[in-house]
């Protein structure tokens, strides 16, 4: 996806699941709650199941490539056709053996979210955070013992920082308390 028309872009919500592990502004997630189902050959599409719901607070959108590691059988590069919560559909038919939740499972999105030239992003802390949240080009960057290194500055609740990157996959965060985060806006 590129980001060319802001008039039209909602902001993105991005939260960290467990603080002291990093994750990226583009569709990024780790977690055990991750099942696998098989499609029917010209029937039903192949779907990733979440019995947490985060894949749109994850930032996973339509058309997205996404990589799958860490599955017992359905590790690989895949299309995303559509997202709900709970629900990522593949443009895939029978290229799963089902399989349980359990496994570590990671996704992350090929291409992340660009960014068109002369775009800012605004990365801003939730008004409901009561913690930091740290920015960072590399997750080693983001973690919370560090310190900020995009605008030498930690964000406590309703703090913005602007950055002009290419890609939101090149930027990280990460939160000092579980289940914080931010929102991210474009602006020219």
């Amino acid at each position: 996806m590129r980001i060319s028309n802001l008039s039209s872009i909602s902001p993105i919500q991005k939260v960290v699941t467990t603080s002291g592990i990093p994750e990226k502004l583009s569709g990024y997630y780790i977690a055990t709650t991750i099942a696998f189902t098989a499609g029917v050959a010209g029937v039903t599409r192949d779907t990733i199941t979440d019995s947490g719901s985060l894949f749109l607070k994850k930032g996973f959108q339509a058309g997205d490539l996404l990589v799958v590691s860490g599955s017992t059988t359905s590790d690989g590069t895949y299309e995303i056709y559509s997202v709900v919560a709970g629900t990522i559909t593949l443009n895939t038919y029978q290229k799963f053996i089902s399989e349980i939740a359990g496994d570590t499972v990671t996704l992350d999105t090929v291409h992340g979210i660009k960014v068109e030239t002369g775009v800012e992003v605004v990365v801003q802390a939730k008004s409901s955070n009561t913690g930091i949240i740290t920015i960072g080009g590399t997750s080693a960057k983001a973690l919370n013992t560090n310190t900020d290194y995009f605008s030498n500055k930690r964000l406590a609740n309703s703090e913005a920082v602007s950055v002009q990157v290419q890609n939101l996959n090149q930027i990280w965060f990460d939160a000092t308390v579980s289940g914080e985060g931010v929102e991210i806006l474009f602006e020219k």
